[in-house]
C-alpha cells in the first residue's frame, strides 16, 4: 500500500474518529438539555396543574438557542413527558406519580415507593385584609397595595407571586395572570430549607445528632471523608469537590439534576478538597447528600421521609400542596425540587418566624431557627444552615437586600424564589417569579423594601437602625 492511500485511510479513520466524539459528546449535551425540559414541562404540568400551552412557551422562552431545538412530547393520559434533541440527539423521559411528582426515567429504571401518605387537610389562613375588621393597625394597606399593584403592572421581573404575612395573618397577596393561591410553585434551591427542617425534626425526634458524624456508606473506612458530619454538611462546609456551575451544561450540577439516577450519590462519591470547616462552597450536591443520608437515617429505624414530613411537619402546619419529588433511585432531590403555594410557602417561613412552634406545637427544637440563621464559620456571615443570611461581609460585602435589616434571613432558589423572615417586624414575605437572564436579587430587592416600609413595628419591637 503507498504511503498516500496509507495516509489517506489514517485521515478518514481519524475524521470518522472525530465525528463519532462529536456525536457523543452532541448526543450527552442533549440529554441535559432534555432532561431539563421534560422534568420541568411534566412537573409544571401535573404537578403545578398548568396548561402545556402556557408551560412550553412560558419555561422556555430566553433560553439558548440549543436547546430550543429539544422538542418535548406530553402524554396526558399516562402523565408522561418525553423531550428529545435534533437528529436524534439526546432523549428524556419524566414520569408522574400521584403524590410523589415527577421523576426523571432517562435509564429507565425507577425505584418503586410506597403508597404516597394520606393528603394533609388544607388549613385556611388567617386574613387581615383592611375590609375584614379585623385589619391590622400597624400595616399601611395604601402603601402597600400600591406596591403591589405597581410591581405586577408593569412586571418586568416577571413575578408570579407575592404574600405578606404580618403577625401570622395575610395582609396582601397577588398572582400573575395563570397563577392563583392554589397553584404549586417550584422552589429550585428553596428546596435547601426544607431539607434542613426535616433534618431539624428528625434532631427534634432524638433521630440523628448534627454533631455527629454523616453515615454515608461510601465513606466507611476513608479517613477524611468519615470525620465529615451533619453540620458540615448542613453548612457547605464539607471540603468536598462539587461543580455549582449551571452554564456549564456537563457540570457536576446539571448531570446531578437532570442525568443522574442517585442525586445524592454526586457528592458521595466527590474527592475532598479540603478539610471540613476549612472553606464555604455552595453545593447543591451537598444538600442532596444530607437528603439520601436522612432518607437511609429514617429507614433503618421504619421511618419513610415522605411519610414523615407530612406527619411532622405539613399536617400540623396545614400545608396540603407540598410535593417532594424524588431521583429515579427514589430520594428527595431536596436541593431544587419542591412544589407547594405561596401560601404554604408563607406558612414554613411562620414557623421559623415561631421558633418551630406552631399552634402551641412545638415542631423543630428550641433554637433550631438560631441555628439554620448563625453564619457557618467560613462563609463570610452570607450563609447559615441551607438558609441564607442578610447580614454584611467583612470585607465590605454589601448585605443582599440593603433595605431591610441583617437580622432577615431568607430561603432562596433559582430565578428569584423567595421567603423572607422579618423578625423585627413578625412578617414572612413570600416572592416567586421568573426573572431568567439577569440576577433576580437586584430586581426583587425595591420591592421587598416598600414591603417593609408599609408596615409598622410591633409595639413591644424598637425600630432596628441596621434597615437603613
Amino acid at each position: 500500500m503507498s504511503l498516500r492511500n496509507t495516509l489517506f485511510i489514517a485521515a478518514g479513520a481519524i475524521a470518522a474518529a472525530v465525528l463519532i466524539y462529536a456525536g457523543f459528546k452532541a448526543d450527552r449535551m442533549a440529554r441535559i438539555g432534555a432532561g431539563y425540559k421534560a422534568k420541568v414541562a411534566c412537573s409544571e404540568i401535573f404537578v403545578a396543574g398548568r396548561e402545556k400551552k402556557d408551560v412550553i412557551p412560558q419555561e422556555f422562552a430566553g433560553m439558548p438557542g440549543a436547546m430550543k431545538q429539544i422538542s418535548v412530547v406530553v402524554d396526558e393520559d399516562a402523565k408522561v413527558v418525553r423531550a428529545k434533541g435534533p437528529v436524534g440527539f439526546g432523549g428524556a423521559r419524566a414520569i408522574y406519580r400521584e403524590g410523589y411528582g415527577c421523576t426523571l426515567a432517562n435509564a429507565g429504571r425507577v425505584a418503586p415507593l410506597p403508597p404516597a401518605p394520606a393528603e394533609v387537610a388544607a388549613e385556611p389562613w388567617p386574613e387581615a385584609p383592611p375590609a375584614s375588621g379585623k385589619a391590622l393597625m400597624r400595616v399601611d394597606y395604601g402603601a402597600l397595595d400600591f406596591a403591589l399593584t405597581r410591581a405586577f403592572e408593569n412586571n418586568t421581573p416577571n413575578h408570579r407571586a407575592v404574600v405578606v404575612a404580618v403577625d401570622g395573618k395575610i395582609v396582601d397577596e397577588r398572582y400573575a395572570d395563570g397563577f392563583t393561591a392554589k397553584t404549586p410553585f417550584l422552589s429550585w434551591s428553596m428546596a435547601k430549607s426544607v431539607t434542613a427542617t426535616l433534618v431539624g425534626a428528625a434532631v427534634k425526634r432524638g433521630l440523628l445528632d448534627i454533631n455527629d458524624a454523616a453515615p454515608v456508606p461510601e465513606w466507611e473506612g476513608d479517613d477524611q471523608k468519615s470525620r465529615i458530619t451533619w453540620n458540615d454538611l448542613l453548612q457547605m462546609q464539607s471540603g468536598l469537590a462539587f461543580g455549582e456551575q449551571y452554564d456549564v451544561i456537563r457540570s457536576d450540577v446539571n448531570r446531578m439534576l437532570f442525568e443522574r439516577a442517585d442525586a445524592g450519590g454526586v457528592a458521595a462519591r466527590s474527592p475532598v478538597e479540603q478539610a471540613p470547616g476549612e472553606a464555604w462552597y455552595y453545593s447543591s450536591g451537598t444538600t442532596n447528600l444530607i437528603a439520601r443520608t436522612l432518607k437511609q437515617t429514617l429507614e433503618r429505624q421504619g421511618i419513610d421521609l415522605h411519610a414523615f414530613a407530612q406527619e411532622v411537619i405539613f399536617e400540623p402546619l396545614g400545608a396540603a400542596s407540598f410535593t417532594l419529588e424524588p431521583d429515579a433511585s427514589g430520594t428527595v432531590i431536596g436541593s431544587s425540587f419542591v412544589y407547594a403555594t405561596a401560601r404554604d410557602w408563607a406558612r414554613l417561613g411562620q414557623l421559623y418566624l415561631q421558633d418551630g412552634v406552631w399552634e402551641g406545637e412545638r415542631l423543630l427544637p428550641e433554637g433550631w431557627a438560631d441555628y439554620v440563621k448563625t453564619p457557618a464559620s467560613a462563609s463570610d456571615g452570607q450563609y447559615g444552615a441551607q438558609f441564607w443570611l442578610n447580614r454584611e461581609g467583612e470585607e465590605g460585602r454589601e448585605r443582599f437586600f440593603p433595605g431591610v435589616p441583617e437580622e432577615m434571613y431568607f430561603f432562596a432558589g433559582h430565578e428569584g424564589q423567595y421567603v423572607f423572615v422579618i423578625p423585627d417586624k413578625r412578617m414572612v414575605v413570600v416572592r416567586t417569579g421568573m426573572t431568567r437572564g439577569r440576577p433576580a436579587m437586584p430586581e426583587v430587592a425595591p420591592l421587598l423594601k416598600e414591603i417593609y416600609d408599609a408596615v409598622g413595628f410591633p409595639e413591644d419591637r424598637a425600630p432596628n437602625e441596621a434597615a437603613g
